[in-house]
């Protein structure tokens, strides 16, 4: 994964620095919210995936975990990038908005591959599984790094 570069300092007028404050807890709350359900399933799983008992609310769990993921994504791509950021930077928050949506829809992949594993027992489930989760660690630590140069740089 590229290591985003270092941003010189951006100066921002107090309204400015408010729309971007206003943008990362909007997407803060989104994250706050599906990162639980995401963190129990992920739990659950790995217990399983040890050869440990599947339990009666995994099936629950999994659909609860997907579902937010899918919901975490959908309102995500209705937030808009604060419109007076200068070219570079609405760029990297919209690339870094972008991931996270992506992050969340390979989750919402990963929790369906898994209930596929529970349901057909099909072993090739669980590849796809970690397959997807692993994709969308990736993709959300890329997004979160983005979020975060722009933040450091203007002094967020």
């Amino acid at each position: 994964m590229e290591q985003p570069q270092k941003l010189p300092v951006i100066t921002l007028s107090p309204a400015d620095k408010e729309k971007l404050l206003a943008f990362q807890k909007e997407v803060l709350n989104i994250e706050n919210l599906t990162d639980k359900a995401v963190k129990l399933a992920v739990e659950e799983l790995k217990n399983v995936i040890k050869g440990g008992e599947i339990s009666l609310n995994l099936s629950s769990v999994i659909e609860k975990a997907k579902t937010e993921s899918l919901l975490a994504a959908e309102s995500l791509s209705q937030k808009t990038v604060p419109e007076s950021m200068n070219p570079e930077m609405k760029k990297i928050l919209g690339e870094g908005k972008t991931g996270l949506i992506l992050a969340y829809k390979a989750y919402a992949d990963s929790f369906e591959a898994i209930r596929s594993f529970i349901t057909d027992k099909n072993p090739l489930a669980l590849l796809e599984y970690r397959k997807k989760n692993s994709q969308a660690q990736e993709l959300y630590d890329g997004a979160v790094q983005k979020l975060k140069l722009i933040m450091t740089a203007a002094g967020v």
